[in-house]
């Protein structure tokens, strides 16, 4: 793994105090519950009181919408679901989540469980998502990535400082969405992963040797107007850092506009630190990719953010096939050494150079046949970042030049080619 350099030494990578989280001191609960339920590890059917805790399962299902439940320190085996808006607090609390019937560490469901925060949790050990916010794409039980027949939206959740550690460990298995198809990531769903969920917070949270860190999808509706705001995404190997994925049909072929019905867009992803993700896979740090046909990832803000070491370039736009990956806005981030693994993804040129920036559209090496090619990216911003430790600064192929902005960024002397236009 390269080094992260002394630009990273400003950073603190070391996982958060959980005793009291940020997000009680700083309000970002919203206002007070009406009532709080307690959980220990040795709890049972208690009366779920301070003085009588119940299991964390109990004290969950006994919640009801604006109940706060606190888990108490040490272990929880299994998982917990979450489906009306509640409160649900850690301290020094861990889900081992190696034996839950769902899979995953956490999950929050739709539509009850809009509006909900979960804080202040040690999640590990997940076979796929440590923190799933929706309906997992591909069924639980499937071998073969069929895809889930629907799934229902979710709004209005706050994932804030917790540690998600070590989970997807089905990865390289057939098993749910560990299966690699075009209908399904093949990646377990990664650490955090958020299905066709709006106006949303994840903040705060330490995402670390997972197959990947933070996933947002689209499979069953719009994924927009979220933030992703100040986590440390780090040696999630054999993915993305962070990837705003575009998996559902989100254009109309005939106009080639975006419907709103699907897509990825209107999504902040701010002050993040990615390192060393991908290596293993060719991930990068932050990618904004169309996972299919007439996918829609689009007028996102990429801001304030710190990559180095990932598979490929810290910040990626890969565009395969028809859609719109067009609109998205990359400032003032700091990108030193990426694409170590090189960037092999494109029939019309490769990048075989270490680069921080890579914007990209064209249709995939190999003899197809393949679906309709991609036009132009158009109206991408890449303004006011920094780039060091890195031969390419900015590289591109199939970008429209006359409506893309590079301006104001800075290249360190040891940047041989600030931009290289394919």
């Amino acid at each position: 793994m390269v080094a992260c350099g002394a630009v990273l030494s400003t950073f603190v990578l070391a996982a958060p105090a959980l005793a009291h989280t940020r997000a009680e001191h700083h309000g970002w609960f919203g206002g007070r519950s009406s009532h709080a339920l307690w959980a220990s590890p040795s709890g049972g059917a208690g009366s779920c009181s301070r003085v009588e805790p119940c299991s964390l399962a109990n004290a969950v299902a006994a919640a009801s919408a604006g109940d706060t439940v606190i888990a108490t320190g040490g272990t929880y085996n299994g998982g917990v679901v979450i489906d009306a808006p509640i409160k649900l607090i850690g301290r020094g609390a861990v889900i081992d989540a190696g034996t839950s019937s769902t899979g995953n560490g956490i999950q929050i469901t739709g539509p009850g469980g809009s509006g909900s925060t979960v804080t202040g949790f040690t999640v590990e050990n997940a076979p796929f998502e440590g923190i799933l916010v929706g309906t997992a794409p591909v069924a639980t039980t499937s071998t073969n990535g069929t895809p889930a027949t629907g799934g229902v939206p979710v709004s209005d959740v706050r994932i804030i400082d917790n540690v998600v550690v070590h989970n997807d460990t089905s990865f390289g298995t057939t098993a749910g969405q560990c299966f690699s198809t075009p209908a399904a990531p093949g990646d377990c769903g990664e650490a955090i992963h958020l299905v066709s969920v709006t106006d949303s917070v994840v903040a705060g949270n330490y995402v670390a040797n997972n197959a990947g860190g933070i996933l947002m999808t689209d499979e069953f509706g719009p994924n927009d107007g979220n933030t992703v705001i100040g986590n440390r995404s780090i040696d999630n190997t054999d993915d993305c850092g962070i990837t705003l994925g575009g998996h559902g049909t989100a254009v109309n072929p005939a106009t080639g506009q975006p419907t709103g019905a699907a897509g990825v867009f209107d999504n902040r992803i701010i002050g993040n630190v990615v390192v060393g993700n991908g290596v293993n896979g060719q991930g990068a740090g932050i990618l904004l990719g169309g996972g299919a046909p007439f996918a829609g990832v689009y007028d996102n803000v990429i801001r304030g953010n710190f990559a180095s070491g990932n598979g490929l370039a810290g910040i990626t736009i890969h565009q395969h096939f028809a859609g719109d990956l067009n609109g998205n806005v990359l400032v003032g981030n700091v990108l030193g050494r990426n694409n170590v693994d090189d960037d092999l993804d494109f029939a019309a040129a490769q990048d075989n150079a270490t680069t921080g920036i890579l914007i990209a559209a064209g249709l995939p090496p190999g003899p197809g046949p393949f679906p309709p090619p991609p036009g132009q990216i158009t109206g991408t911003v890449i303004a006011h970042n920094r780039f060091f430790d890195v031969a390419t600064g900015i590289w591109t192929l199939g970008v429209d030049p006359a409506t893309t902005t590079i301006a104001h960024n800075h290249f360190a002397p040891d940047v041989s080619t600030p931009v290289s236009a394919n």
